[in-house]
C-alpha cells in the first residue's frame, strides 16, 4: 500500500529545460499556463549569475503531449514572464526589467511568436507564477509594489476592467497600496538578527519580507495570501492575509495565519469540480537549527536560514482557503538539503494535476535551480477526504 506522505506522489519527472552551464546561468520563477487544447507552455526567466558576464532573457518551451515531450520555442528579450489565457487567448505578463512597470504580450499561434510588448502601467510593479481571479467583467491579480527602491514593500491589486480591449491602459487600474505591516513580536524570535551577517550565507538583511501574494476568490469574496519570510526563515509556516474591497477598489491587511509552507513562495488553484483548494508549498524540517546544521550549511553556501529548505514539496487541499489538510509529498531529495522542487506552478489537465518545479539538482545552492521539472500527479482529487460531509453546510 502506497502511503502519500511517504512515498512522493510525482517523484519522477521530466526535464522541460536546463540551463546551458550551471556556474554562469540560473531560472528565476518559470512559470506553466495550459492552453484550451490542452497544449503546456513554460516560460522560462534564464538570468546569468552576478559576475558571470550573462545577461538574461526569457525561454519559451511547449509540448503537444501532456509534458511528456518539450520543444524550444524562439527565446524572448524579458527578464519575467507569467503567461495565462482568458477565454481562449493567451497573454503573458512581461518585464523587459524586472520590478518595472506592468507589461503585457499577446500570442495567437501557441507560444509560437508574440506581439510587441504594451506598458499598460507604469510603476514598480512585479510577481511571478500566482494565481489570478478571472471573473466575466474583470481580472483581479495582487502584486508587489515595491517602494523606495526596496522590492516586496506594498501590495497592491491589479484590475483588468474586461468591457474594455487587453491592451487599452485605460483598462487597466490599481487599488490602494498596502504597506508592510508590522511584525508582532511574539512571532519571531530574533535568532538571526539581520544585523548579524556572520550566522548564515546569502541571508536577508530585512527581519521580515512578504512577497508573492496569490490572488483567491473564497466565499464570492477576494482574499490575498501573501509569502512571509521572517526572522530568515526562522519562523516557518506563517502566510499574511489581505481582503479587498471590491466595490472601493481598496485592499486591506487583514491578520497572520499558520501556512503550511507559507515561509517559501506557494500555489494555490481552485477546482471547482471537487469544490476545493490545492496548495503546494515546500515543508521544512529545521528552521530554527535546533539540530547544529549551521555551520555545515554556511561552509556549503546553503543561503538563508536553515528554514530556507526546498527539499520537500507537499501538496494540500481545504474548503476554505485558510485550513489546509495534507496530500502528500510530490516530491523531495530526502539526501541533500542543498537541492530543491520548489516554486511550484500548477494547472489541472483532467483529472491529473500537472505541476512545474524550479528545480535546484546539480547547481551550487538550494535556490539557484538549473532546471524546470515536470510532475503528473495522477487523479489527484482520490486523494482529498469529504471535508463538507458532516458539516451545516448543504
Amino acid at each position: 500500500m502506497s502511503i502519500p506522505n511517504v512515498t512522493p506522489l510525482a517523484q519522477e519527472f521530466v526535464i522541460a529545460a536546463r540551463v546551458p552551464d550551471p556556474k554562469r546561468y540560473f531560472f528565476h520563477d518559470p512559470n506553466l499556463a495550459r492552453l484550451d487544447d490542452g497544449t503546456l507552455l513554460v516560460a522560462a526567466p534564464l538570468w546569468g549569475r552576478k559576475g558571470a558576464d550573462a545577461g538574461r532573457s526569457l525561454r519559451m518551451i511547449r509540448s503537444s503531449d501532456g509534458g511528456n515531450t518539450w520543444t524550444e520555442l524562439p527565446t524572448l528579450p524579458y527578464e519575467e514572464g507569467r503567461p495565462f489565457v482568458v477565454d481562449g487567448r493567451l497573454l503573458m505578463f512581461v518585464q523587459e526589467r524586472t520590478h518595472r512597470d506592468f507589461q503585457l504580450v499577446i500570442s495567437d499561434d501557441r507560444g509560437e511568436t508574440w506581439s510587441e510588448p504594451r506598458t499598460l502601467i507604469e510603476g514598480p510593479l512585479w510577481n511571478i507564477s500566482t494565481p489570478q481571479v478571472i471573473r466575466p467583467d474583470a481580472l483581479y491579480w495582487a502584486m508587489d509594489y515595491d517602494s523606495a527602491g526596496i522590492d516586496y514593500k506594498g501590495k497592491v491589486m491589479v484590475r483588468w476592467d474586461r468591457s474594455k480591449p487587453v491592451l487599452d491602459p485605460d483598462a487597466w487600474s490599481l487599488s490602494n497600496v498596502v504597506p508592510l505591516p508590522e511584525l508582532p513580536a511574539a512571532l519571531t524570535r530574533e535568532v538571526y538578527p539581520s544585523d548579524d551577517k556572520t550566522k548564515l550565507h546569502r541571508g536577508s538583511p530585512s527581519p521580515f519580507v512578504w512577497l508573492e501574494p496569490n490572488t483567491v476568490e473564497v466565499g464570492g469574496k477576494i482574499r490575498v495570501f501573501v509569502r512571509s519570510v521572517i526572522d530568515n526563515y526562522a519562523t516557518a509556516n506563517i502566510a499574511a492575509v489581505l481582503d479587498y474591497d471590491e466595490d472601493a477598489n481598496e485592499l486591506h491587511f487583514t491578520q497572520f495565519a499558520a501556512w503550511p509552507g507559507g515561509q517559501c513562495k506557494f500555489f494555490i488553484i481552485n477546482d471547482p469540480a471537487s469544490r476545493m483548494y490545492w496548495m503546494l508549498s515546500n515543508l521544512v524540517t529545521n528552521s530554527q537549527d535546533h539540530l547544529g546544521w549551521g555551520e555545515r550549511m554556511r561552509e556549503t553556501k546553503y543561503v538563508g536560514g536553515p528554514g530556507n529548505e526546498r527539499r520537500w514539496l507537499f501538496l494540500h487541499y481545504g474548503v476554505d482557503c485558510l485550513n489546509w489538510f495534507p496530500a502528500g509529498c510530490v516530491a523531495r531529495w530526502p539526501d541533500s538539503v542543498r537541492r530543491s522542487f520548489m516554486y511550484p506552478s500548477p494547472v489541472i489537465d483532467g483529472d491529473d494535476l500537472v505541476i512545474l518545479s524550479r528545480t535546484s539538482r546539480d547547481a551550487e545552492d538550494q535556490h539557484d535551480a538549473d532546471l524546470c521539472t515536470i510532475h503528473r500527479v495522477r487523479d489527484f482529487r482520490s486523494l482529498a477526504m469529504d471535508l463538507r460531509c458532516g458539516s451545516l453546510a448543504d
